[in-house]
């Protein structure tokens, strides 16, 4: 089974050591039980994948990370730089890797001509995500750690979410939405994690009819597009910047103030992990809504 995730950029990164910064396990996550069935040390090179294993308590076994994580126990793991994001990077140090001898790999398939055939396992995920590989990923996982009931239930606690969002959305009007990836223009088109989390917000993303997962716009299309919602990733501009740019100050959404940025402890809503329902109800369906206040901590959380 491949699990589809958003990538940028080539397929290059370079082995780094984290600082111990905080108590692992700390945060919302449980504290971990691991299982002493399947893999014991794995290197997850996707944020989804190590936020799955976390909600599945089987963050124990896994002895690196991506640089960029930022799911909680994670602090005080080898940390691995991968360019799944646009900037500098170093080649891969595939010896650094092998080093820590895990048993199982998980990494995108952009990665395969520097992981592929090294004598390690690894499963492969493919370079485009979405809502409905979540859970096809959950239960596989919990059947190659051992854990399937467990699965099952982060399965149906993510399901009732959904549920309960589109309960709560139905019969809204429909919000025109204009997401912004980490530059101008840089967006998100269909089948990608965002773009599923802005229809469930009942939100109709200005790219979500291209097939490319992350297409740029021009500003002049932007404009054209007038959304009434725009949603800034935590790498972008700042808000207040927004309606500085050469006639976006005529967008319906710079006039309402409706211009929004997710925070950086809390990007989990742009990646696919059970986690992004979490953000989607959090944070898109209030600023999609603002009559839809965003459920209490006794509301299902």
């Amino acid at each position: 089974m491949r699990w589809p995730e958003a990538t940028f950029g080539a397929p290059r990164f370079t082995i780094v050591l984290a600082v111990v910064v905080g108590l692992a396990g700390c945060g919302h996550r449980p504290a971990q039980q691991t299982s002493s069935n399947g893999p014991q040390r794995i290197v997850a090179l996707t944020v989804g994948a190590v936020d799955s294993l976390a909600l599945l308590g089987e963050l124990g076994r896994v002895v690196a990370v991506e640089a960029d994580c930022f799911v909680p126990g994670t602090e005080s793991m080898v940390k691995i730089r991968n360019d799944d994001h646009a900037g500098p990077s170093k080649a891969l140090n595939v010896e650094a890797v092998l080093a820590l001898s895990p048993d199982l790999v998980i990494a995108k398939e952009s990665l395969r001509s520097a992981l592929g055939g090294r004598g390690v396992r690894i499963q492969w995920v493919s370079n485009k995500s979405g809502l409905e590989t979540i859970v096809p990923f959950l239960r596989e996982l919990g059947q190659e750690l051992g854990v399937p009931e467990h699965a099952e239930t982060v399965i149906a606690a993510m399901q009732a979410k959904i549920d309960r969002i589109r309960q709560r959305v139905a019969g809204q009007p429909p919000v025109k939405v204009y997401y912004e990836a980490g530059g101008m223009g840089r967006t998100a088109g269909s089948g990608t994690v965002i773009d599923d989390m802005l229809r469930l917000a009942g939100g109709t993303n200005i790219a979500g009819d291209l097939a490319l997962a992350n297409p740029i716009l021009t500003a002049e299309a932007i404009v054209a597009a007038n959304p009434d919602v725009i949603v800034l990733s935590p790498w972008c501009d700042p808000p207040s910047e927004i309606g500085k740019r050469p006639g976006w100050d005529r967008i319906r959404a710079v006039q309402s103030g409706r211009v929004f940025q997710i925070p950086e402890r809390d990007r989990k809503v742009q990646y696919p992990s059970p986690s992004c329902v979490d953000g989607c109800e959090a944070m898109l369906v209030p600023w999609l809504h603002p009559g839809l206040a965003a459920p209490t901590q006794g509301e299902g959380r």
